[in-house]
């Protein structure tokens, strides 16, 4: 993060600004959920920090929000202080420091690793939420790049079902879209439903 101390200040009012003017109308339904101070609230693939920021002023849960990149976790501490739980690793199917492309990007990925290469520091989901005593999660977004393609099914074989969900798929991982239509299947199966979609945007379900 030392390339980018002269700039934090400025970095975190940029985040902060954003947080108050959304661009798009998925940005809005993404923080408009029946969530109290006592709700748990996850976000995989924090990055700086605006939507944790938004959910953070709005209903002021227990919040949690990984982000490995040094820089970018350094940006969401400093916007959320107090009001999230920010943790300098991501969330993968096993512990470990995993090669990422376009590094000091938000398009930062597991899977598209063709430029920009750094490394990662993951921890294996089931552990990390035993470890930060994460049970029952009220609403948890995801949003990392294509990983999700390994991740969320992984997450599901292990019994973790956040009561919502939403999920922004990358094509570069499933050019076909065939992946997402099982998982979306398998979310059916297991109780969810759409509550509303932007298609690979940003897609959100609601477990009975």
């Amino acid at each position: 993060m030392t390339i980018y101390a002269d700039r934090l200040d400025s970095m975190v009012e940029d985040v902060r600004f954003k947080a108050e003017h959304p661009e798009h109308v998925w940005d809005e339904r993404a923080i408009d959920w029946p969530l109290t101070k006592d709700s748990t609230v996850v976000e995989v693939g924090g990055y700086t920090g605006r939507w944790a920021l938004q959910i953070a002023r709005r209903y002021w849960p227990r919040l949690f929000v990984f982000e490995p990149q040094p820089w970018a976790h350094a940006v969401a501490q400093a916007v959320l202080g107090s009001a999230a739980t920010v943790l300098n690793y991501g969330l993968a199917d096993h512990d470990g420091v995993m090669a990422m492309g376009n590094w000091e990007t938000d398009g930062c990925s597991l899977v598209n690793t063709i430029r920009s290469t750094s490394e990662g520091r993951f921890c294996e989901i089931k552990t990390a939420f035993e470890r930060l005593e994460i049970g029952e999660i009220d609403l948890m977004l995801m949003n990392i790049e294509g990983y999700e393609y390994t991740l969320l099914p992984y997450m599901l074989d292990k019994g973790i079902l956040p009561k919502r969900l939403m999920v922004q798929y990358h094509l570069f991982g499933d050019p076909y879209g065939l992946i997402m239509a099982g998982h979306w299947a398998r979310l059916e199966a297991l109780g969810y439903k759409i509550a509303w979609t932007y298609g690979i945007m940003l897609t959100a379900w609601e477990r009975n």
